[in-house]
């Protein structure tokens, strides 16, 4: 019996070490060394395409999806829809704890799953995701809905996060940042607009409507990455993806994920549906801990020839690596505190109109797409990473700290503010991003990305937690005395400001109709110096995180020199026309060579 013979050029490639597996011919392998690869390999011709640019735009667009319309928008208007659906505000914390914990998760195994299977794939994932999300959200009638749609969006785009690897690592080098900070712009489009949107939607049509606005932009987000998004699809040329799967560290992502959920359950439930001191509370609290610390012991332990979660060749670079996962993790916890605490100032200390404060939130989004669209793309120019990182973050903590002085009778001075405290957010995601893509190996570079990502998604949920807490704990202890002060000399019964302050609290018009209208104004602009009193503590508790994050930039690596012509992938230049031309002229071939088989038979 003759055995069948396979060609040579059908022959699968044997099996690699893992780390140095065959990779696709599109991708630049710069064998461990990205600083070399960055000056040797640098090509002086190098171009972006317009199918490149279309990539970009498409894959950036995604965001405006997965971010735009729901922390940006809906945030703002999460207290008034938890009034609506459920008659109190209990749970609206896990609005934003919800989508940054799954965001923290889903980010950290993406962005490694990428690496070994593809951006393409993982991204268009991540949308399905996305798109689920909005229709849960957009189609809920119960508050707890909404909050397991934020919980789908939040996987969706922590997932899509991917695209910042897959944009880095398409573009030369020194054109990294103008790629990240065009998905930054698409983030503050609706920064800029989205909490006036929601409060004009949920005032005269239905908060519904963003979340269908959503699933209509990922939509089109979906199709744009369809057509022009082409990068290499089959990382690994000595592996199936199935075989990549079977090598993947299943243990500590069961460690980490059970972890950081257990832990930031507890912060979720710590004063709210359980006292601090409780077993409810410090249970899941030190068991979510333990696990997390865990996975470290885990990974770092593990030999050369698997995967792990947390690579001990990533966390054992300081300067290069875990300086910049510090900072993101204040990044994170600090700008949670701003889309969160800055549209509650407004609206509680500044305007009860909805519209008006509305129209108050736009020099923080402003401030952030400056900080993003202008000092982002400048990264490259400006140079001198560590005192860039060192300037943003002595911008937070100084206009943080001086927001603290925000009142009902300062608000220019407060609406100033908070747009300088937004300035240096989005521009340090961008240092951030664009640094580590430099540092790390180009096998790695998902993997770095994702984790840098879900530590300031984690920074986030522990952010939201801790500033939540402070402001729960201070209000009724400012709020009373100061309505006491204003209605008691107005002739109004001290024990009955109780039932006062909740009336005027559940912004229902019927609820304030027995109290005399004076007394009902006097009590309106105490409750407003309250919440000042309140937000001010929230604001001080965020200095300390922003200082640590000075001292650290110091300490960053500073890869200016790497700022050049190397590209790390080559995406195919085809678009939908040229495949669909591809495809005719090969149909058109197989009816040539029919035809003239059927004439060698005749």
């Amino acid at each position: 019996m003759v055995e069948a013979i396979t060609p040579a050029s059908e022959a699968k490639p044997s099996k690699h070490r893992i780390g140095e597996e065959v990779l696709d011919s599109h991708i630049h392998d710069d064998h461990g060394d990205p600083h070399r690869a960055a000056l040797e390999g640098a090509d002086e011709d190098a171009h972006i395409n317009w199918t490149t640019c279309a990539a970009v735009f498409s894959l950036g667009l995604t965001f405006l999806s997965g971010l735009g319309f729901t922390l940006n928008s809906f945030l703002s208007v999460a207290t008034v829809v938890a009034i609506q659906l459920q008659g109190s505000t209990n749970n609206v914390n896990w609005v934003a704890g919800g989508f940054s914990l799954s965001g923290s998760v889903a980010f950290a195994i993406a962005g490694q799953l990428s690496d070994y299977l593809g951006r393409k794939d993982v991204i268009l994932l991540g949308q399905a995701f996305l798109l689920i999300g909005h229709l849960v959200c957009a189609t809920a009638l119960t508050f707890n809905q909404i909050i397991a749609g934020m919980v789908l969006l939040g996987v969706g785009t922590g997932i899509c996060f991917v695209i910042f690897a897959g944009v880095s690592e398409i573009l030369p080098n020194k054109w990294r940042s103008l790629g990240i900070a065009w998905i930054e712009v698409s983030i503050a489009i609706l920064a800029l607009f989205g909490p006036l949107i929601a409060r004009a939607l949920t005032d005269r049509a239905t908060w519904r409507w963003l979340f269908i606005l959503g699933d209509i932009v990922g939509v089109l987000a979906v199709v744009g990455t369809v057509i022009f998004y082409q990068p290499p699809r089959r990382i690994f040329q000595d592996r199936t993806k199935w075989e990549v799967l079977y090598e993947l560290d299943y243990i500590g992502i069961l460690l980490y994920t059970s972890g950081v959920t257990l832990f930031l359950l507890g912060l979720g439930w710590a004063g709210i549906q359980h006292p601090w001191r409780s077993a409810a509370v410090i249970a899941p609290l030190v068991l979510g801990a333990i696990l997390f610390l865990c996975t470290f012991a885990w990974d770092f332990t593990r030999g050369p020839d698997t995967r792990p979660l947390f690579p001990w060749r990533l966390f054992r670079k300081f300067r290069e690596f875990n300086s910049l996962i510090i900072i993101m993790f204040v990044s994170g916890l600090g700008h949670i505190a701003c889309t969160t605490f800055i549209p509650q100032q407004i609206l509680f200390v500044f305007t009860s109109n909805p519209i008006t404060a509305g129209w108050y939130n736009v020099p923080a989004a402003v401030g952030g797409l400056f900080g993003g669209a202008v000092l982002g793309g400048l990264v490259p120019r400006l140079k001198h990473i560590p005192l860039q990182l060192l300037a943003g973050n002595a911008i937070q903590a100084l206009a943080g700290g001086l927001l603290s002085l925000a009142t009902p009778h300062r608000i220019a001075p407060g609406l100033f503010l908070q747009a300088l405290v937004n300035v240096p957010f989005t521009w340090i995601i961008v240092i951030g991003y664009v640094t580590v893509g430099l540092h790390v190996p180009q096998r790695d570079i998902g993997l770095a990305y994702g984790l840098q990502g879900a530590m300031r998604y984690l920074g986030g949920a522990v952010g939201s937690t801790i500033f939540n807490t402070v402001l729960n704990d201070r209000l009724p202890k400012v709020i009373p005395p100061r309505v006491l002060a204003a209605v008691v000399p107005l002739g109004f019964p001290a024990k009955e400001t109780g039932k006062l302050i909740k009336a005027i609290q559940s912004r229902v018009p019927a609820a304030v109709k027995p109290f005399p209208p004076d007394v009902v104004a006097a009590a309106r602009e105490a409750i407003r110096w309250g919440y000042s009193d309140a937000f001010a503590y929230v604001w001080y508790t965020s200095i300390p995180f922003f200082v640590i994050a000075c001292v650290v930039s110091l300490w960053v690596a500073d890869p200016s020199p790497y700022f050049t012509n190397h590209t790390a992938v080559t995406v195919a230049e085809e678009n939908l026309a040229t495949r669909l031309r591809r495809h005719d002229n090969v149909e058109s071939k197989d009816v040539t060579e029919t035809k003239r088989s059927l004439k060698e038979i005749e």
